[in-house]
């Protein structure tokens, strides 16, 4: 044992032998930290697990008495380091899965955590349901909010991954998950993995909603089968064979994260953002894998929409004043799997008040306050943030170029204009079908990003 080794994180499943090492780190502990439902599985439900399991003199009775359950995990890290001697935390299966075994590592000095990880759930679950996991997205609804999905993904999710895994917890239980799986997945629920009353049960969302409860620790494994490209204007389908096969069943707007077409999206009087333009803005963005996305003045959604399905883990903020377009916007994220996004009615800069601090921002329309919008969202967003601004009237191209160069927020700054040209019929019978290029409105596209 390395001297600055002083927190052991042992990784425990039933029916799984401690390794020797591991049970001698229990031995040497002078403290044992386990959350209730540790504690419940492993010494009142398992009863001589561990102490069948650990070497030498160890014996339920030493354990018992080392034992402190902690429930929560910002208290154990609390506990520790208060802490002056040796101490074990028990973990269930792979603590470096989705567990407390990567929080530890991230809180403490390199050296001073020992990870003993055992067969994770996830190994049990597809070894019982016969099934690889190989291309396995795995979604966790349980432990730090800044490390787990909503159930708000899901359905963006299972439109972009075949398979899913799903770890359950808290208020989020396979019943009520069930509402946000495709009613076409196959559905997979593992209760009690590795107990003596473990239970498989495959079924369908809707009878699982219909079923109750699921008894404690659950997991997920879905199944949905995916189109391979969304039914865009114009007729190109990708439609597959399979897909006539099933009578045209499978949803297209599947797997697609780019290219969505504004034809497809519900939108009033022309008001949306071109695809061409749409493109060039996502560009800029630069999306991160994660963060917030503030989508201001998002009119039918289309940018927040799709930059949802290019980063499915962005948590993006619809931010739009008129009641029927913002109605659109969720029209639309419902339709293409992206009911993740959160709806925010009002005008902005208001609206923006009490949203998280955003680390990009798309500003597509202002109500006539570009100045105060700009000025707010550049005090909030984080460092390293972009914030892109589209504009068609001179007025507010000037005033927020004026504002990038001189109020000195952002250490950067760039524009382009996007001049837009599409092929259209000659609309004259003498031209006997040919086509022309019709120019669309330029549109201005500014950005700036702060260091």
């Amino acid at each position: 044992m390395s001297s600055v080794e002083k927190i052991f994180v042992i990784g425990l499943q039933p029916g799984f032998a401690l390794s020797a090492e591991a049970g001698a780190r229990l031995a040497q502990s002078d403290v044992i930290l386990a959350s209730p439902r540790l504690y419940e599985t492993f010494f009142v439900s398992a009863g001589p697990f561990l102490c069948q399991a650990a070497p030498g003199p160890l014996n339920g009775k030493i354990l018992s008495g080392k034992i402190k359950i902690i429930p929560k995990v910002e208290d154990t890290i609390s506990f520790l380091r208060g802490f002056e001697g040796r101490a074990s935390v028990l973990a269930s299966g792979d603590p470096l899965f989705f567990g407390i075994g990567g929080v530890l590592l991230s809180e403490f000095p390199h050296g001073e955590v020992k990870i003993y990880p055992a067969v994770s759930s996830v190994q049990l679950a597809f070894a019982k349901a016969g099934k690889s996991w190989e291309d396995v997205f795995f979604v966790s609804l349980h432990g730090p909010k800044k490390r787990r999905w909503r159930p708000e993904d899901l359905p963006l999710l299972a439109s972009l991954y075949p398979k899913l895994a799903i770890l359950t917890g808290g208020e989020n239980r396979p019943e009520g998950i069930a509402r946000f799986l495709p009613e076409e997945s196959t559905v997979f629920v593992l209760e009690r993995l590795g107990l003596p009353d473990e239970k498989m049960t495959v079924t369908t969302p809707q009878q699982m909603k219909e079923n109750g409860r699921f008894a404690e620790p659950n997991l997920l494994i879905v199944e949905t089968r995916v189109g391979l490209i969304v039914e865009a204007g114009g007729g190109f389908t990708g439609e597959t064979a399979e897909d006539r096969d099933t009578g045209g069943s499978v949803d297209k707007n599947r797997k697609v994260r780019f290219g969505l077409e504004e034809s497809e999206f519900e939108h009033s009087g022309g008001l949306i953002t071109k695809d061409e333009v749409r493109a060039v803005i996502l560009h800029k963005l630069r999306l991160p894998a994660e963060g917030v996305l503030w989508d201001i003045g998002a009119g039918s959604g289309s940018v927040g929409i799709e930059a949802k399905r290019l980063s499915p883990g962005l948590d993006v903020y619809a931010v739009e004043r008129d009641p029927g377009r913002l109605a659109e916007a969720a029209g639309n994220a419902k339709k293409f799997q992206a009911g993740g996004i959160n709806m925010v009615r009002g005008e902005a800069p208001s609206a923006l008040e009490g949203l998280p601090a955003p680390d990009r921002v798309f500003i597509g329309g202002s109500g006539g306050r570009l100045a105060d919008i700009i000025k707010f969202a550049a005090a909030a967003i984080k460092g390293g943030g972009i914030m892109v601004v589209s504009a068609v009237a001179l007025e507010s191209i000037n005033e927020a170029l004026s504002f990038f160069e001189k109020e000195g927020v952002f250490s950067r700054m760039d524009a382009a204009s996007v001049a837009v040209s599409r092929m259209a019929p000659i609309g004259r019978e003498s031209a006997g079908g040919k086509n022309y290029l019709k120019a669309l409105n330029p549109v201005f596209v500014i950005r700036g990003w702060r260091s």
